[in-house]
């Protein structure tokens, strides 16, 4: 399908809920899928209309404010009225992968940019039901890219060498879509993320005290919500904090700062200086791997995340297989 193909034309939606990828054991997969890099930032669905962008983050919240040079430089590249989805991400100019941390630090930095990769609406014309690849050819043609718009290729080698690289550089690992999807909401098995290091989302339950020269806190007391909707805890984190996110992080915690514990399942602990608060706040948080008994081991936190609920943080498992084969249709 073109740009121009014949359609009955629609009104352009005020919002789509954004395609998400499962989380799967890294491994090669079979003909018909596409690797694309696994980037590690903000979800970003823009809606270009009459001239003007609006940028969303997956949970709607409006990012215009945050990044109004990305909206400037993407209206002034659109061609056209459309609904892009991508992500917003800072890049590691050393090792060449974009990074959540430096993103928390740079929100109004040139070194800000936008990453497309895919089209879903354009002119009056629903592409949801076109297979990926149409797509991305779509995308490639109603877009000017170039300045901090970017285009996300799919990558050429083999799943093993592309991996590989990847990892080698520090970064998140690989995106691997079926290259004849359609654009569904919520997770889907026709996008699948193989990860090179494990990070979670978890909310923020309570804090310890700093100890020695260590000033704001000591450590994050994290955890998940289960399938009852019990916050369950998940241990602590107390590497990766700059001084000035210490003292950031206590002060955010303690506007919200409570008596009473808000975790009711793991094994909570009951000693030492701690604090517990209202579970608002959500830390991305990355770590080596799941202990038998659910906790996290060699946790460390990158930043804070807004754009989704604390009661949609659950604890992320890996899929034990992924559908290889199944017929798509394009839309005619």
């Amino acid at each position: 399908m073109s740009a121009g193909s014949s359609q009955l034309r629609q009104n352009q939606p005020e919002w789509l809920p954004p395609m998400l990828a499962t989380l799967t054991e890294p491994r090669a997969l079979p003909e018909g899928w596409v690797y694309e890099p696994k980037l590690d930032g903000w979800r970003c669905l823009a809606f270009v209309r009459d001239g003007e962008v609006k940028l969303f983050s997956r949970n709607r919240k409006p990012l215009n404010e945050s990044y109004p040079g990305i909206a400037e430089a993407l209206a002034s590249r659109a061609r056209g009225d459309m609904v892009l989805d991508g992500e917003i991400i800072a890049m590691d100019g050393e090792r060449g992968v974009s990074s959540f941390s430096l993103l928390q630090r740079r929100m109004q930095s040139s070194s800000v940019q936008l990453w497309l990769f895919d089209c879903l609406f354009y002119e009056g014309r629903d592409l949801t039901r076109l297979p990926l690849g149409d797509r991305k050819a779509l995308l490639k043609d109603v877009v000017q890219f170039g300045g901090p718009i970017k285009f996300t290729p799919a990558l050429n080698g083999s799943f093993a060498a592309l991996y590989r690289d990847a990892c080698r550089r520090g970064g998140e690992g690989l995106i691997a879509k079926r290259a004849g999807s359609r654009y569904t909401a919520g997770r889907s098995g026709d996008w699948v993320k193989l990860k090179c290091v494990n990070t979670q989302e978890l909310v923020i339950g309570g804090w310890t005290e700093p100890q020695g020269s260590r000033t704001g806190l000591g450590a994050l007391l994290v955890g998940h919500y289960d399938g009852d909707g019990t916050l369950h805890y998940a241990g602590k984190v107390g590497t990766g904090f700059d001084q000035r996110t210490l003292e950031d992080l206590a002060r955010r915690l303690g506007r919200i700062e409570r008596q009473r514990s808000p975790f009711g399942a793991g094994v909570v602990p009951t000693r030492g200086s701690l604090h517990w608060v209202a579970p608002t706040l959500i830390a991305q948080i990355g770590f080596a791997e799941w202990t038998p008994d659910g906790m996290l081991r060699h946790p460390r936190f990158p930043g804070l995340r807004d754009d989704k609920a604390p009661r949609e943080v659950v604890r992320e498992r890996r899929a034990t297989a992924v559908v290889t084969s199944r017929r798509t249709r394009s839309v005619r």
